[in-house]
């Protein structure tokens, strides 16, 4: 992976920013397929939450986990390959190792962590498997599913994983050929998001043609590690499976699964793990339309209670935990939350402090 070519300038990836494309619509997406949305988020989020919604919820959402981030990987890298790669994959008649070495590179530059290979047999039966390591992953469970999602296109056939830690930060997966559950096959569908467009002007790298604020994060392909130098959060990119995953639950569960993820966020956020200065327009604006998480309208903000509006918005329920816990950070008091999403994806929270009435949220 040493010979990933990066920009001059920024030093980011080349492939990062020829790949994906930062909308002024507050939107990141894929520039093969512009229906296909992504995030640059914070992975050290990620286990935390889904545990927190586990413990909120009483019950494990790992399979969910895992089978949406291989649909979804599977999904994209299918998109990126050939086919008449694929059916020569299929065949036999190219090497399956140099194809993985391009995915690892792939995840290396996303921010996923360093897979290596320890272990295989593919002779194409029941009995193949294979056997990785992952080194720093950057979510366990859905480290999983870019693990199947990748040998799945590899070996051309489905499935399992199980895995154990090794030490710490440092997982063994195995892979061996199985079927997937009936109830979760055709299921996961993706949304389609109908982008509006907008006024945000992120400054770009005058080399590579990306965001220029991405040059505030160090890339470490080799380690799976994308570092952001001012807060030293770790960060990764990835599609719309975390949306999918919340989507199928909601619709197994009810209304506890948005309940659940909000206050999740909630809590996390609260702990100080985010800190945008001030809560300001444009900073937050453009901390939002960085990540890929929508447009921001409209932010009021003071000790009464806080109002924002976001278009395009994408994770809502993690956007909405996150604005709450931030307010609830930064004046250090519990608050009463009110949200709505419309058809067009125009998301409006209110938050207002538990000693303050509704009818003062006019003024807030």
């Amino acid at each position: 992976m040493s010979g990933i070519e990066v920009c001059r300038e920024c030093y980011v990836p080349r492939h990062i920013t020829s790949e994906h494309m930062w909308l002024n619509s507050g939107a990141i997406v894929q520039s093969r397929d512009s229906r296909n949305r992504m995030i640059f988020l914070e992975s050290e989020n990620l286990d935390p939450l889904f545990r927190g919604i586990e413990r909120i919820i009483g019950m494990p959402i790992e399979h969910a986990l895992v089978a949406a981030k291989r649909k979804a990987v599977r999904a994209y890298l299918g998109s990126l390959m050939p086919e008449m790669t694929k059916e020569m994959l299929r065949r036999r008649e190219i090497d399956w190792k140099p194809v993985n070495d391009g995915f690892r590179a792939f995840a290396g530059m996303s921010g996923y962590g360093r897979y290596e290979v320890v272990d295989y047999r593919h002779e194409q039966d029941v009995d193949d498997y294979i056997i990785e390591t992952i080194s720093e992953p950057y979510s366990v469970p859905l480290a999983c599913g870019d693990m199947l999602a990748a040998f799945e296109i590899l070996f051309g056939c489905d499935l399992g994983v199980e895995y154990k830690e090794i030490r710490p930060d440092f997982f063994e997966l195995k892979g061996f050929v199985a079927g997937h559950p009936e109830e979760l096959r055709g299921r996961l569908q993706f949304r389609e998001f109908k982008l509006k467009p907008g006024d945000i002007e992120l400054e770009r790298c005058s080399s590579c043609g990306g965001p220029a604020a991405l040059s505030d994060y160090a890339w470490h392909p080799d380690r799976g590690v994308i570092v952001n130098r001012q807060t030293g959060k770790r960060m990764m990119l990835t599609g719309m499976e975390l949306d999918t995953i919340f989507t199928e639950l909601e619709s197994e569960l009810g209304d506890i699964i948005p309940r659940a993820v909000i206050e999740a966020q909630r809590r996390f956020v609260r702990t100080g793990f985010y800190d945008i200065e001030g809560m300001g327009t444009r900073g937050m604006r453009e901390q939002l339309a960085i990540r890929g998480l929508g447009n921001i309208l409209e932010l009021k903000s003071n000790e009464r209670g806080m109002q924002i509006r976001v278009e395009n918005a994408f994770l809502h329920l993690m956007v909405i935990g996150l604005v709450q816990g931030l307010y609830e950070y930064a004046f250090n008091l519990d608050t009463h939350l009110e949200w709505e999403l419309s058809d067009d994806g125009e998301l409006e929270v209110v938050v207002i402090p538990l000693d303050f009435s509704f009818e003062n949220t006019a003024t807030a």
